[in-house]
């Protein structure tokens, strides 16, 4: 049987790479590598008849090794990957996130792709409420380095801010808060202006991390693409089981931080629970050392709950 996608591929491939050497500029690269992405994803649809590329179970769990990737090389969806998977590999310049580096290296992260970076879009907000509620019933099972990562596909002009992005970002946790089917956890304040509140999903409290393509300043919070990590916060009380280790691992990240971004550490970077803090102001940081505003008190109730 003839494989129209297959076909297409290899001949778009051939044309790119037969000419490729002769391409000096990066730009240009990208430019290629991302029209060769969107064609190829062109073709998967009208060849399957899919409308929908974030269907059926949603988490992927990769490999280091490219051999166990189940997404093929030239999909948005593996671009986002590799250009996730060379900042945390990066040797010359640490990622001071190093927990999350662990949890790459162990293989305890899984992924989760959406196709744009518009967080406000409610089939995104659907495919994460799922996605966090499929990780859930396996995180504990996985190494103490685990996370969600989602992964969104790049822009092609990168347009928004990063004040809109945290607006997003804030639209994406309510409409979240309205899909979960499980109770608020009774010793969270529901009140966000609190030193005790964190996000919270499936009776689950999580801390996350926002990462966008218009961050410039604070390159730890830069992405080419949108992304965004889901860490349940079970995973400290094994990390930092005594003060010692929680004030090590903390200085550590700190001075790693020092030398990855060209602007002080966030003041906002406070222990969970300490007077004055606000682990909401921590999940997304501006490219100055002013507090990302919060757009709501409270998150929304449950809608499934309710009903």
């Amino acid at each position: 049987m003839f494989d129209i996608y297959a076909s297409a591929v290899s001949l778009i491939r051939g044309i790119i790479f037969a000419n490729v050497t002769s391409i000096k500029s990066r730009s240009v690269l990208k430019t290629l590598r991302d029209t060769l992405s969107s064609f190829i994803d062109f073709i998967r649809t009208a060849s399957s008849g899919e409308r929908d590329d974030q269907r059926g179970n949603p988490l992927t769990r990769y490999g280091r090794s490219p051999s166990h990737h189940s997404i093929s090389a030239g999909t948005w969806q593996r671009n986002a990957y590799e250009d996730y998977r060379s900042v945390l590999l990066d040797e010359e310049l640490i990622f001071p996130r190093v927990y999350a580096t662990k949890g790459f290296k162990s293989d305890d992260q899984l992924y989760l792709f959406i196709d744009s970076d518009d967080l406000s879009d409610p089939r995104h907000i659907r495919t994460l409420a799922k996605g966090l509620s499929t990780y859930l019933r396996q995180a504990r099972q996985l190494g103490p380095n685990t996370s969600l990562v989602l992964l969104a596909k790049q822009n092609d002009d990168n347009s928004r801010t990063v004040e809109e992005y945290n607006t997003l970002f804030w639209e994406l946790l309510n409409g979240l808060a309205k899909l979960d089917e499980k109770p608020w956890p009774s010793n969270i304040p529901r009140d966000i202006d609190t030193d005790r509140w964190c996000f919270c999903f499936g009776g689950e409290q999580f801390f996350t991390v926002v990462q966008t393509p218009a961050h410039q300043i604070r390159r730890t919070r830069y992405a080419p693409g949108l992304t965004m990590v889901f860490q349940p916060k079970w995973i400290f009380d094994i990390l930092f089981s005594t003060g010692v280790k929680r004030a090590g691992a903390l200085a550590k990240v700190r001075a790693l931080l020092a030398k990855y971004d060209p602007i002080p550490v966030s003041p906002e970077l406070k222990n969970y629970g300490e007077e004055g803090s606000r682990e909401s102001k921590q999940y997304f940081l501006l490219d100055d050392n002013v507090p990302a505003p919060c757009p709501c008190d409270k998150l929304s109730d449950s809608e499934i709950n309710a009903a």
